[in-house]
């Protein structure tokens, strides 16, 4: 893991058949998703701005999960760094690939920020377009769920940008239902944004913790996403049962 002076040299993604194994493509770590019948391998030492692009892809739900990719950065991140239990060759990997880092960082960051937009304005338009209420049949939740959440939305909409980082496997749902519902695009954004200083540097610590065993830690990550598919919503009642309580206490 240590590398030179001069910083790492950037890897673009490679694109191969998915149909054939290729010797090269075998030995590359890296982020994969299938495109198209196609083969795609984030490597390690991506420039920061394809990872911003594969999140708007992924808010637009389109073959990225935003978990493990995040993940993946964590993982391409730490192994940029020398780790050999001595200070002061960690510093100075990190002072030599502190540019990368930072701005990778900052791509990433603003790419979940600005992605998870993207449902919300589409929910938006579904909500002047009035169209069928079968559009929830294409979230990927039920209809009952999603009705649940909308008046959940509608109660408590100011929080749910904030709650909406933590929905994990639900995340595009959520965004599109408060756009559906009406929620100011400023208050949602600003929760977003607070709401992924807590969830990025996560995903980021996973992946530094599971630098050695990317393949692990990515397949944990999907086998997490179902698990903690609840956890948002549960936490949300138990915020909003809260302030109904302080609200309606009687006074002394």
């Amino acid at each position: 893991m240590k590398q030179s002076s001069a910083g790492p040299s950037f890897s673009l993604p490679q694109i191969i058949d998915a149909s054939t194994q290729s010797d090269t493509a075998a030995a590359t770590i890296g982020y994969t998703f299938s495109l198209f019948g196609k083969k795609v391998i984030i490597p390690e030492y991506t420039p920061g701005w394809v990872y911003f692009w594969l999140l708007m892809a992924a808010g637009f739900g389109l073959f990225i999960s935003e978990e493990a990719l995040n993940v993946w950065v964590g993982i391409s991140l730490a192994r940029t760094l020398c780790l050999d239990g001595t200070w002061q060759s960690f510093v100075n990997s990190f002072s030599s690939n502190a540019s990368y880092i930072i701005s990778t960082v900052l791509w990433v960051y603003w790419g979940v920020c600005i992605s998870d937009m993207v449902p919300f304005y589409l929910g938006k338009l579904f909500r002047k377009t009035k169209a069928s209420e079968d559009i929830y049949s294409k979230l990927g939740v039920s209809k009952e769920k999603a009705l649940s959440v909308s008046r959940a939305i509608q109660k408590y909409g100011n929080l749910i940008g904030f709650v909406e980082r933590f929905s994990i496997g639900v995340r595009n749902p959520t965004a599109f239902l408060a756009g559906a519902a009406g929620v100011s695009a400023d208050c949602y954004f600003a929760g977003v944004c607070c709401g992924c200083l807590f969830t990025l540097p996560i995903q980021l610590v996973v992946g530094f913790l599971l630098r050695e065993r990317p393949v692990v830690a990515l397949a944990s990550v999907a086998a997490a996403v179902g698990i903690w598919t609840v956890f948002p919503y549960a936490a949300a009642a138990f915020t909003a049962l809260f302030l109904y309580l302080r609200r309606y206490r009687p006074s002394s």
